[in-house]
């Protein structure tokens, strides 16, 4: 059974090295790389100068966002399981070996828990603390049940067949979407009927944004997909988008104000953190408020851009 790992890189100069360097080292042979880089930055050049011999580059020659290039990855692929994987993921040695016994027993995708690597930023723990939290509260036990074992993470994998049955991931829009595809293509391997499961004892490493900036952006990302989804997915009116969007900015303004809202989820929150201290509250009140706030940012602004090119 042949593994291809599909990696779509946009500036990851950062982590790409590393997230390589633990792929070449993976202890199943017969397994292929694959990046597909949107890159402006040296992470093209970076790959043909240390792994030209490991990884089969793509480098298309218009970026249309990481939906695009995932497809592009899938569609080149010869393996007949994929793994879809962020640059900053960090495999096991013993991974593909450990997802193949579920496809030997029959299973179509495999979902695996992912831990966050760095903690020395209150950014990184924060990140961290949501997903232990999920994870501890059942969260992924009760998806499995409901969603028949298929639901996105790091390091999700599927049969080429049913990823192709699936469409892919959503492109072909007037925007590249930002978030939410990976939502959209778990649910189509789920109408296809594809069977899934969540191996809650299999886990890598991911890197998570480690200063305010990289936070920023990348809530501001996700907060972005929502009226990308809802219009060009969901098929939902101009009119109730921005009722949602402006809705949902009111009820994160108002937590904010309220403080002991916030305060209380935090509180609970910081229970999860690496760091057990009252001040970690604090800094994670710090967190919350900003990512409401770039969530917001990000839809307003993706619904200006969706409106504006409506015509399009």
């Amino acid at each position: 059974m042949k593994f291809s790992i599909v990696i779509p890189t946009y500036n990851e100069a950062k982590d790409i090295a590393t997230t390589l360097s633990a792929l070449i080292k993976l202890n199943y042979q017969n397994k292929e790389i694959i990046v597909v880089d949107d890159s402006t930055d040296e992470t093209p050049e970076i790959i043909k100068n240390n792994f030209s011999k490991d990884i089969k580059l793509i480098k298309p020659d218009v970026r249309k966002g990481r939906c695009e290039a995932r497809n592009i990855g899938v569609r080149a692929a010869r393996g007949e399981i994929i793994i879809i994987l962020n640059a900053d993921a960090i495999l096991p040695v013993d991974f593909i070996e450990k997802i193949k016994l579920h496809y030997d027993n029959g299973y179509d995708c495999v979902t695996v828990m992912a831990d966050v690597e760095n903690h020395k930023t209150m950014y990184a723990r924060y990140v961290d603390a949501l997903s232990l939290k999920k994870e501890k509260l059942g969260v992924y036990e009760k998806r499995k049940i409901t969603h028949n074992g298929i639901y996105w993470s790091e390091g999700f994998s599927v049969r080429k067949e049913l990823a192709l049955k699936a469409n892919l991931f959503p492109v072909g829009h007037s925007v590249p979407i930002e978030a939410g595809e990976d939502v959209e293509f778990v649910n189509s391997l789920r109408s296809n009927g594809s069977k899934g499961i969540i191996d809650l004892n299999l886990r890598i490493k991911h890197t998570a944004p480690d200063n305010f900036l990289e936070f920023w952006q990348i809530r501001k990302g996700r907060g972005a997909g929502t009226p990308q989804i809802r219009r060009f997915i969901n098929k939902w009116s101009f009119e109730k988008i921005f009722f949602i969007i402006f809705s949902k900015f009111l009820l994160r303004m108002s937590k904010i104000i309220l403080f002991i809202p916030i305060f209380i989820h935090c509180y609970k929150l910081s229970r999860y953190s690496s760091k057990t201290s009252f001040l970690e509250i604090w800094k994670f009140m710090w967190c919350f408020s900003f990512e409401q706030l770039a969530f917001s940012v990000g839809e307003f602004k993706s619904f200006y851009i969706i409106f504006t090119r409506r015509k399009l």
